[in-house]
């Protein structure tokens, strides 16, 4: 299975630094000198990627690479690996700017590799698009499945991106290559869902394609639910619950 690179990555910012002389760094007031110092010290090959944005507290700087976001010091002397909340309005500055980073990723994963069932009405009348990670043999999967009706009635598209969890080659891998390349995606789906093993097909097909944006987007299991503001649901949650989570303000 691929690693997510994003997670060894933090894991690298994390432990290098913890290994790196802490050594004081003189910078301008309002230069990230220190920063990109300790970036090409902790992370050599990667340090060119990172976004490095000031925060809302003083001294404090945003380090983002793809969905992996932690905060540094002016002085690259301390590491923080965290939410940061704004107490005042009570927003989650953290998952934020990761929801954002999502909602522009999932924009460039063509809607015709996936698998949608679109909303009451046709599909651009829908009212909200979600965008699942799914595997055909997860029971939770199956569970939501069942309430994609409910969902497409409320006036909710839902796509779905392929992540068998067992990994290439699997038994898993191959039902959603058949149904990725039945005649009738959804219709193969739904009977896969259903506990009917998909007829045996190959072709040109989206799974490993979307296994790798899996890992990319941090999925760590399924159903793992993409709300159209770039929010990340994991794991199941019923239809009820999740169009009012859609439906607020």
């Amino acid at each position: 299975m691929i690693k997510t690179i994003h997670k060894k990555l933090l894991l690298s910012l994390i432990s290098g630094a913890m290994l790196v002389s802490v050594a004081p760094m003189l910078q301008a007031a309002d230069d990230t000198s220190a920063i990109e110092k300790r970036l090409q010290t902790i992370i050599p090959n990667d340090a060119s990627k990172a976004q490095i944005t000031a925060t809302p507290v003083p001294g404090l700087y945003q380090i983002q690479i793809g969905m992996t976001v932690v905060y540094m010091s002016k002085d690259g002397k301390y590491l923080v690996n965290g939410n940061v909340v704004d107490l005042e309005s009570n927003k989650n500055l953290t998952k934020e700017t990761q929801a954002k980073t999502r909602k522009l990723a999932l924009k460039k994963i063509p809607e015709n590799t996936m698998i949608v069932y679109p909303a009451k009405g046709g599909k651009d009348k829908a009212k909200h698009t979600i965008t699942v990670f799914s595997d055909i043999d997860c029971p939770y999967c199956s569970k939501l499945h069942k309430e994609i009706p409910a969902l497409n009635d409320a006036g909710v598209n839902v796509r779905y991106l392929s992540y068998p969890r067992a990994g290439m080659g699997s038994p898993s891998y191959h039902k959603a290559v058949s149904v990725w390349c039945a005649e009738n995606p959804a219709k193969s789906m739904d009977d896969a869902m259903a506990g009917l093993p998909p007829e045996s097909k190959q072709c040109k097909n989206p799974v490993r394609d979307h296994m790798i944006q899996a890992e990319l987007f941090e999925v760590n299991g399924t159903p793992n639910i993409i709300l159209d503001n770039g929010e990340l649901l994991p794991g199941y949650v019923p239809a009820k619950k999740l169009i009012t989570i859609l439906n607020q303000p």
